[in-house]
């Protein structure tokens, strides 16, 4: 075995160990600040994702929790500057939604109808994926079990129908849509 190899091994073995020890405490740690086991676990995925990345710079000789803590840290706190920013977006959305109206529908029930349809139309699994987080209210975790696939297929599948519908129907109609579809499954 030639010495690229064995430190190729060496590395791997390495990561496999770092994961396998640190990864539930990080998780623990990152719901602190995200309060979501899901969200926390994709946050630190990340950041295990990118040492792999770099592994050939990482020295696994050093302690890597609190690199790996401080990774975490910064995964949490962009999350969580990005969904601030979405909420910020969507009330801003909101203010502006009298200006939005689609020609198409003559009230809102039409409206509705419309996008449903729209939803049933979109391609291959996205658009069950779409029916049971926006209409049924599955989280992304139920419908990955759901569907045995992964939370990330699922959020590929969303942010896939999300553009589709995007280009079709204004983002304030959407919106309301979405928000009223969350109302209508807590009535």
């Amino acid at each position: 075995m030639d010495d690229e190899s064995l430190n190729n091994r060496n590395i791997r073995k390495a990561f496999e160990d770092c994961f396998r020890q640190y990864f539930k405490p990080l998780c623990v740690y990152a719901a602190s600040f995200v309060n979501d086991e899901e969200a926390a676990k994709d946050l630190v995925h990340d950041a295990f994702l990118s040492v792999w990345t770099h592994r050939h710079e990482v020295d696994f000789t050093r302690p890597m929790y609190p690199y790996l803590m401080n990774l975490t840290r910064n995964n949490a706190l962009n999350y969580i500057d990005h969904l601030r920013v979405r909420e910020r977006h969507e009330a801003a959305e909101m203010q502006r939604g009298e200006l939005y109206e689609d020609p198409r529908a003559d009230n809102h029930e039409e409206l509705i109808a419309d996008i449903i349809k729209r939803i049933d139309t979109l391609p291959g699994r996205c658009s069950e994926v779409m029916r049971l987080c926006f209409l049924d209210g599955k989280r992304y975790k139920e419908i990955a079990d759901l569907l045995d696939i992964s939370v990330n297929t699922v959020k590929t599948h969303i942010a896939a129908g999300l553009k589709i519908l995007r280009d079709e129907f204004p983002p304030s109609v959407l919106l309301l849509f979405f928000t009223g579809a969350r109302s209508r499954r807590r009535s």
